[in-house]
C-alpha cells in the first residue's frame, strides 16, 4: 500500500521536473507556443481552425524542448481535425513549421486531406442513415448497424455498393489498405460479423472473407461456449489432444446463419502447460464445429488428423476454398 502511495506522489513530481528539465534547456513555456500557433493558424489557413491538447513534445527521440504535440480542428465543423507536431520556436522566431520526421505538407494542405476525407465519408453515412443503417469509420475499419435484420442480399447489396463507393475515392479516402467492415444487427448486442477487405497500395479492396469481429463482447461469448463444447468433445476421445492457440472462423454468406470455428489440436503433454508452449507445440489435428453463431448451437463437428503442416497461413488459404459453403462473394 505504501508503495503505491509513493508511487502516486512521484509521478506528478517527475512530471513536473520533466517540463522543467525542458524549460532549462531552453524550451519556450505552453503559453506562448499556444499565442504562437494562433497567430501562425491565422495567417496560414484559411479556415477558422482551433486547437486542443497541446502538449511539450520533448523526448529521447528528438532531444528538441521546442517541439510540442496538438490536434487541430475545424471551429466550424469540430469532427474534422487531426494531429500535428510543431517546433514553437522555429515558428515564433521564422515563421516556419518544423514538424519533425517525414511530414512536409502545410497545416492547410494537412487540413485539406482531412477535410475531404470527411465530407467523402460523412456523403456515405447520411446515404445509409435513410435507410436505417448507422456507419462509423475509423482508419482500420468502419461500423455498419442495421436497425432491422438485414436478409443475406440485403447485407450484401449494402456492403457492395458500399465498398464499390469507397473504391471510387480511394486516392482520397484517409483509410488502411487493410480494412474491415464491423457489422451489427438486431440479434447481437455488439458488432460481431467482419467482412475483411484487402488492397494493395494502388489497387481496390476486395471482399476477402466474411467471419467474426474478435474485439465485439458477443464473440467473447461465442469464443468462450465453443471452447467448452471442444474441451467436452475431446474429453470423450481416446487421444490425448489439447486445443492448440491457433484458431479461424468463416461464416457462410448464403444465410449467416451458420459459421466454422476451425481450431488446431496438438497432442497433450504434461509439460505444455502454459499458452506459449502450447502455441509450440507441433500441430498434429484440427477440429470444425459448425455452429450457429446467433445462438451458439453446435450443428455438427468434424476432426481431421493433420501430418504434416507446412504453415497455418497456406492451411487458411487451402481450406477456405473446401468448406461446404461460401465465406465471400
Amino acid at each position: 500500500m505504501k508503495n503505491i502511495i509513493y508511487i502516486t506522489i512521484l509521478i506528478p513530481i517527475a512530471l513536473a521536473c520533466f517540463s522543467s528539465c525542458a524549460r532549462l534547456f531552453g524550451g519556450m513555456s505552453k503559453d506562448k507556443a499556444a499565442k504562437t500557433l494562433s497567430q501562425y493558424l491565422e495567417q496560414h489557413t484559411k479556415q477558422k481552425l482551433g486547437f486542443t491538447n497541446l502538449t511539450r513534445f520533448w523526448n529521447e527521440g528528438n532531444m528538441n524542448p521546442n517541439m510540442f504535440s496538438v490536434e487541430i480542428f475545424d471551429e466550424q465543423t469540430p469532427e474534422i481535425r487531426f494531429g500535428l507536431h510543431f517546433d514553437a520556436k522555429l515558428m515564433n522566431e521564422k515563421d516556419s513549421l518544423k514538424q519533425g520526421g517525414f511530414q512536409t505538407q502545410s497545416i492547410q494542405e494537412q487540413y485539406n486531406e482531412v477535410e475531404t476525407d470527411y465530407r467523402i465519408k460523412q456523403g456515405m453515412i447520411v446515404d445509409l442513415k435513410k435507410q436505417g443503417i448507422a456507419l462509423d469509420f475509423d482508419y482500420y475499419s468502419a461500423q455498419l448497424r442495421f436497425k432491422n435484420t438485414p436478409t443475406p442480399e440485403r447485407l450484401k447489396e449494402t456492403l457492395t455498393t458500399l465498398i464499390a463507393r469507397m473504391n471510387t475515392h480511394k486516392s482520397d479516402l484517409l483509410s488502411s489498405n487493410y480494412f474491415e467492415f464491423n457489422i451489427q444487427t438486431p440479434p447481437y448486442s455488439t458488432a460481431v460479423l467482419q467482412a475483411k477487405t484487402t488492397s494493395e497500395e494502388n489497387e481496390h479492396w476486395k471482399l476477402n472473407s466474411f467471419s467474426l469481429n474478435t474485439q465485439a463482447e458477443d464473440y467473447k461469448l461465442i469464443e468462450k461456449s465453443i471452447e467448452k463444447e471442444t474441451t467436452y468433445y475431446l474429453k470423450q476421445l481416446d487421444h490425448p489432444y489439447q486445443i492448440h492457440p491457433a484458431s479461424k472462423v468463416y461464416v457462410n454468406t448464403d444465410t449467416f446463419k451458420e459459421a466454422v470455428w476451425i481450431q488446431f489440436l496438438s497432442d497433450a503433454s504434461e509439460t505444455d502447460d502454459t499458452l506459449v508452449k502450447r502455441s509450440m507445440a507441433p500441430v498434429t489435428a484440427v477440429i470444425f464445429q459448425y455452429f450457429n453463431p446467433e445462438t451458439y448451437h453446435i450443428i455438427r463437428t468434424e476432426l481431421t488428423p493433420i501430418a504434416n503442416l507446412d504453415s497455418f497461413e497456406s492451411y487458411w488459404k487451402t481450406i477456405k476454398t473446401e468448406l461446404p459453403f461460401p465465406t465471400h462473394w
